[in-house]
């Protein structure tokens, strides 16, 4: 489960998606008491979240101010008829202080299996720019410690309606003393939608880096054209 204050919020179960819709500016402040209540079009999601682990900071003129926790749930999803128990992971993710409104930024969130959360964050400036123009941020939480990208190259593939389908990731460390991560990553769900005047394509990704096995959203938004009136 992944929820942006001011962004959108994906509930998906196995290869279905349960829910997805977005979420206003201060809609998660609510978490500061450790429960979660959303109706969703097909049921009720009914959980708790408690904080695990270092939360990753990233930032930028365009990204803003950014900020992700590694949680764990545990409640119930309504979904139809079915009620289903809950106990995973999940990330809360904020957002402040932002910029120009990008014409795309792409966002992918890893929970990694040994416990470490990665997330990493690209903005452009306008349509067509390079993605070696993009503003870049990534950093890494884990319970060996905590690590800062200097650089970040996140390519990605997509399918003919133009969802993402692959993507590979290298990313840069600021210590001379690590080594480079690598890794690749491919969809296991996703869904569309339009979103205050933004296409918004988020999928689940399944990733290995250097031989770590992670899971997480991996999320596109694209500014679409102003239609003249």
């Amino acid at each position: 489960m992944s929820l942006t204050n001011g962004g959108s919020g994906a509930i998906m179960l196995g290869s279905d998606v349960i829910a997805a819709a977005p979420i206003p500016e201060n809609g998660l402040d609510k978490l500061s008491d450790g429960s979660l209540e959303l109706e969703t079009e097909r049921g009720v999601l009914s959980v708790t979240i408690e904080p695990t682990g270092e939360p990753v900071e990233l930032g930028g003129e365009l990204l803003g101010r950014r900020q992700a926790s590694r949680t764990a749930v545990a409640g119930t999803l309504t979904d139809g008829d079915r009620t289903i128990a809950l106990d995973c992971s999940g990330v809360i993710h904020s957002r402040a202080g932002a910029g120009d409104d990008p014409a795309l930024t792409r966002d992918a969130t890893i929970i990694l299996a040994d416990g470490g959360l990665i997330c990493l964050a690209t903005a452009s400036p306008g349509p067509g720019v390079p993605h070696g123009q993009e503003e870049a941020s990534a950093a890494i939480s884990h319970p060996g410690g905590y690590i800062d990208f200097d650089e970040v190259l996140l390519s990605t593939e997509y399918d003919s309606a133009g969802r993402h389908i692959r993507a590979t990731l290298e990313l840069w460390p600021a210590s001379d003393e690590i080594s480079n991560l690598h890794g690749a990553g491919r969809v296991v769900t996703g869904c569309s939608a339009r979103v205050g005047g933004h296409a918004i394509n988020t999928a689940l990704f399944s990733w290995s880096l250097d031989g770590h096995l992670g899971m997480g959203r991996y999320e596109i938004s694209t500014k679409l054209a102003a239609v003249p009136a």
